[in-house]
């Protein structure tokens, strides 16, 4: 049995459409998978890195890029001499490292939606250049929508995209796939691994409280996040507004560098 071709062939054998990508996002799905059904219980160890590389025919390099990137997702956790374990339930439902705005609703029990209110090619502004990391005038994709719970507004997402190679997207494009990480993924093979974000209030100003039906002057959450893809690279800046009544969740890690 060639290399990976145990875990591409279980992926397969379910009703659901067999998993796709690089191998190791092939076994973080099929862990996740196995987490998410319970078939991990909360803080039980993961088997080594070795064990998990013979039970799938695969290097330990990708056992170890999986593990990590389940890690990053907030499904494990590494206790330093131990080994590596499933995060409690509580801790998994306030990850928000790749969730979409979709997904992060769906997972609340609520129905997503959007109203696209803005899809425009345009230059870099040297301030949007210097987060996407590229050049000042380059062009960008801008995308503008209000985000909706169950038909409620419930935000104003902003965002500016580094497409590869100057590619473009539209509002039909956005509009037949409902979710802009989605799309992302599909069409341009831009996944999100990662994002930075940094968080405070700011008052409702006329063009917001038209959007979101709140008085002008009203507080609003606001989030303003750069989403890092696989490779690390700066592949969007969106600046997101919320009122008062939307529940927002985080997971914040203990960095390695502070001592005890």
């Amino acid at each position: 049995m060639g290399k990976g071709s145990k875990l591409m062939s279980e992926a397969g054998t379910s009703n659901s459409a067999p998993i796709k990508g690089p191998l190791y996002q092939q076994l973080a799905a099929k862990l996740r998978a196995e987490i998410e059904g319970g078939s991990r219980g909360a803080n039980e160890p993961l088997p080594s890195e070795r064990d998990i590389a013979v039970q799938y025919v695969m290097s330990r390099d990708t056992v170890r890029k999986a593990v990590r990137l389940l890690e990053e997702q907030g499904l494990l956790y590494s206790d330093h001499g131990r080994g590596t374990f499933v995060a409690p339930s509580s801790v998994r439902e306030m990850s928000r490292f790749l969730d979409s705005f979709s997904q992060d609703t769906e997972k609340r029990g609520g129905a997503p939606g959007q109203t696209i209110l803005l899809v425009e090619q345009m230059p870099a502004s040297i301030a949007v250049a210097g987060v996407l990391k590229v050049e000042p005038r380059q062009t960008i994709t801008r995308v503008k929508r209000i985000r909706t719970i169950d038909g409620v507004p419930i935000g104003l997402h902003d965002a500016y995209l580094a497409l590869p190679g100057g590619a473009a997207l539209t509002a039909e494009d956005l509009a037949r796939s409902g979710s802009l990480y989605k799309l992302l993924g599909s069409r341009f093979g831009l996944n999100a691994a990662e994002g930075l974000e940094s968080i405070g209030s700011v008052a409702a100003n006329m063009e917001d409280a038209t959007q979101l039906g709140v008085a002008v002057g009203a507080p609003l959450l606001l989030c303003e996040r750069i989403t890092l893809s696989e490779r690390r690279q700066p592949m969007e800046y969106c600046e997101m507004k919320y009122v008062s009544s939307y529940r927002y969740t985080a997971r914040v890690n203990k960095s390695s560098q502070i001592q005890k």
